[in-house]
C-alpha cells in the first residue's frame, strides 16, 4: 500500500464493524441509575458547558517575572441526555485557558468546536460511535474527523493552538478566546492525515509525526515530517510486525523511536475492544533513522506496553530511552472503562519509568513494505528505576515562544530541540503514591498494590540523571536517584509542565489539580531545582474542572 492508498484508506476504518456495530447496544452507564461513585469520580464527571473567565484565589509568591497562558487539553463532555460514555478516551475535547498576570490567575475553558460535537450539541445527544462506545442507531462514519474529538493534547503553531487527537485533523484555535477557527490543513492531497497527539520538534521549524493504518489485517505505520510551512516533506508507509497500538515516540539526534507493543488490534465491537494483550508477542524497540526512512532496526523485547516517552540518546555506540512502562495494557482495555463508573473494580498495574538500551549498529535499508527492518538479536538492556510514575516531562518537550536564556551554542539550541543530548537531564512525571508511604516516606509507595485512595496520582517527582545522594531532598531506589513531593490526601495531581528558564525568571514546573474532598481545582509552581520543598506559588477556585491529558505553556 503506498502512501496515497494509505491516506485514502483511513476513511474506510471507521465505517467497519469496528467503529459501528449493528447491535442496538445501549449504553452500559446511565446517569439515572444509582451507581456507588467514590469520591474521586466527580473528576470524571464532565463539563456540561463553557466556563467563563474566572480569577483564582491566590496563595504563595507568584513570581511578577512570570507571565504567560498554560493550557490544558482533555475530554470533558462524557454524557448526553442521561447516557454516559463507557471510556475515558471518548469525550468531547475542552481547552482549559490558565493566564498567569502579575501574580493573578484567571481561568476559562472552551468545548473544541468539532465536527461531531456541533452535530450532538445541535441533537443533544450522542449521534457518533466512539473509540470506546457504540452509540445506538449512529450516523455512518464518512471519514476519521466525523469522530475526531480532539481531547488528547495541544500543540503551539505558527501563533496559534492545535488540539490534537489520535487518529484525525489538528484543531485551530485562537490562543487568547479559546474559539475553534477550523480544521488544520496539510494540503488537499493530505487531508484527513492521521497525526498522532505528540508530534516532536524537528529543530527547523517542523514536526516529525506518525498514524497507523490497521484495517483489513494490515499493520502499518506512516512516519512523515512536516515542514515549517507546513506543507508534508517526506512520507513513509513501514510494515509493522504486529498491529500495536501505539500513542506516542521518543526521538534523539538522529533517530526516531517506537515501541511496539504487545497490545495488539484484532476484533470487537469498539475500536478500544479490539486490541487484545497477547504476551506470547514480543515487544519490539523500532529505531528509525531521520535522514532515511528506509534506514531502520527492531530489537526484540519482553512483552509490554507504553503511552509515555522520556528522552532518547545516543552515546557510545548506543540508543538509550526512558519511557513509562506498563506490563500489560490493562490500563487501556480495563482501567481506563472503570474510572467512568466511579467504582475500581479492577486494580490495573502503574506504570515504571525504565531506560531501554540498545546497540546502534549499521540498519539495513528495507525495500518494500514487507521488509520492515533488520531484527538483530536480543541484547537489549533494560534498567528499572523502581519509580512508578506517568507523564514524563522535561525541558526539551517544552513549547514556548521565547528561547532559553542558556548561554549555549546554535548547534547546542539545535541539538537540544531535536534529542541531541548525549546525558540524560532532569525527567519530571507524577505517581499514586500511598498516603500511608508518603506519611512515613517508606517506599512501599512504589508498590501498585500500596496506592492513593483513588488510586490516581498524587505525587510530583524528579528523577535527576545520575544518583547523588548529597542533594537536598533526594532519595534513592533501584537505578535512579529522585525527588518527590506529596500533595496530599484527597488531590489528583495532572501532567506537569517545565517552564525554561529565562533571563527574567528560573526555571519551574507548573502542575494542575483536583481536590476532591473539597470540590476544588487548582494550579501550583515549584522550582524546578528543588520540587521536594513544595510548591512556592499556589491558585485554587470552586469549580470541578474534568481531569485532562496534555497541555503546554506560552510565555508572555
Amino acid at each position: 500500500m503506498d502512501r496515497r492508498q494509505f491516506l485514502a484508506g483511513s476513511a474506510a476504518l471507521m465505517t467497519t464493524a469496528v467503529w459501528a456495530s449493528s447491535v442496538d447496544k445501549l449504553l452500559a452507564l446511565d446517569n439515572a441509575q444509582a451507581v456507588a461513585r467514590e469520591p474521586w469520580a466527580i473528576g470524571f464527571n464532565g463539563a456540561e458547558g463553557d466556563y467563563p473567565p474566572l480569577t483564582m484565589q491566590v496563595s504563595g509568591e507568584w513570581p511578577a517575572q512570570l507571565s504567560g497562558n498554560l493550557y490544558r487539553n482533555g475530554p470533558a463532555k462524557m454524557s448526553r441526555a442521561g447516557k454516559a460514555y463507557q471510556h475515558w478516551f471518548d469525550g468531547d475535547g475542552m481547552v482549559q485557558q490558565f493566564s498567569v498576570v502579575n501574580g493573578q490567575i484567571q481561568h476559562q475553558a472552551k468545548f473544541i468546536q468539532t465536527k461531531k460535537f456541533k452535530v450532538e450539541e445541535a441533537a443533544g445527544a450522542f449521534k457518533y460511535t466512539t473509540a470506546g462506545t457504540v452509540i445506538p442507531n449512529a450516523l455512518p462514519i464518512r471519514n476519521n474527523d466525523d469522530l475526531n474529538v480532539a481531547n488528547t493534547s495541544l500543540l503551539p503553531r505558527h501563533g496559534e493552538l492545535l488540539a490534537l487527537w489520535e487518529a484525525g485533523s489538528p484543531y485551530r484555535l485562537d490562543a487568547q478566546t479559546l474559539t475553534t477557527l477550523g480544521v488544520k490543513s496539510f494540503g488537499d492531497k493530505f487531508k484527513g492525515l492521521p497525526f498522532s497527539a505528540h508530534p516532536l520538534d524537528d529543530g527547523q521549524g517542523g514536526l516529525w509525526n506518525f498514524g497507523v493504518w490497521y484495517v483489513g489485517g494490515e499493520k502499518q505505520l506512516l512516519v512523515y515530517q512536516v515542514a515549517a510551512d507546513d506543507s508534508i516533506a517526506r512520507m513513509e508507509v513501514i510494515e509493522l510486525p504486529q498491529a500495536s497500538y501505539l500513542h506516542a515516540f521518543a526521538q534523539s539526534e538522529n533517530k526516531l523511536v517506537f515501541y511496539i507493543s504487545s497490545c495488539v488490534y484484532e476484533e470487537g465491537e469498539t475500536y478500544i475492544d479490539a486490541f487484545k494483550w497477547r504476551p506470547e508477542l514480543p515487544s519490539q524497540l523500532l529505531v528509525i533513522d531521520k535522514a532515511d526512512f528506509k534506514a531502520r532496526q527492531l530489537h526484540p523485547l519482553p512483552a509490554g506496553f507504553v503511552f509515555h516517552f522520556g528522552q532518547a540518546i545516543e552515546k557510545n555506540g548506543e540508543l538509550s530511552v526512558q519511557l513509562c512502562l506498563y506490563p500489560n495494557s490493562a490500563i487501556l482495555t480495563q482501567g481506563m472503562k472503570g474510572l467512568l463508573t466511579g467504582a475500581r473494580k479492577t486494580k490495573t498495574p502503574h506504570a515504571e519509568l525504565v531506560t531501554i538500551t540498545v546497540p546502534l549498529t549499521a540498519p539495513l535499508t528495507a525495500t518494500s513494505k514487507t521488509q520492515l527492518a533488520e531484527t538483530l538479536p536480543s541484547s537489549a538492556r533494560i534498567n528499572r528505576s523502581g519509580v512508578m510514575m506517568e507523564f514524563p516531562q522535561f525541558a526539551q518537550q517544552t513549547m514556548s515562544n521565547k528561547e532559553s536564556a542558556q548561554q549555549t551554542s546554535n548547534a547546542e539550541k539545535l541539538a537540544e530541540k531535536t534529542g541531541g543530548a548525549s546525558e540524560f537531564v532532569p525527567l519530571f512525571g507524577v505517581g499514586a503514591r500511598s498516603d500511608s508511604a508518603a506519611n512515613s516516606g517508606a517506599n512501599s509507595n512504589f508498590k501498585y498494590e500500596a496506592e492513593s485512595e483513588s488510586g490516581l496520582s498524587n505525587t510530583l517527582y524528579c528523577i535527576h540523571n545520575a544518583k547523588d545522594s548529597s542533594q537536598h531532598g533526594v532519595d534513592t531506589l533501584g537505578d535512579a536517584s529522585y525527588s518527590a513531593f506529596y500533595l496530599g490526601k484527597g488531590k489528583i495531581a495532572e501532567e506537569p509542565l517545565y517552564i525554561p528558564a529565562t533571563e527574567q525568571h528560573e526555571a519551574y514546573l507548573l502542575m494542575t489539580w483536583l481536590d476532591y474532598h473539597n470540590a476544588q481545582s487548582g494550579l501550583s509552581l515549584f522550582r524546578a531545582s528543588d520540587i521536594s520543598a513544595g510548591p512556592i506559588a499556589s491558585a485554587h477556585m470552586n469549580r470541578v474542572l474534568p481531569l485532562g491529558f496534555h497541555g503546554c505553556f506560552i510565555n508572555a
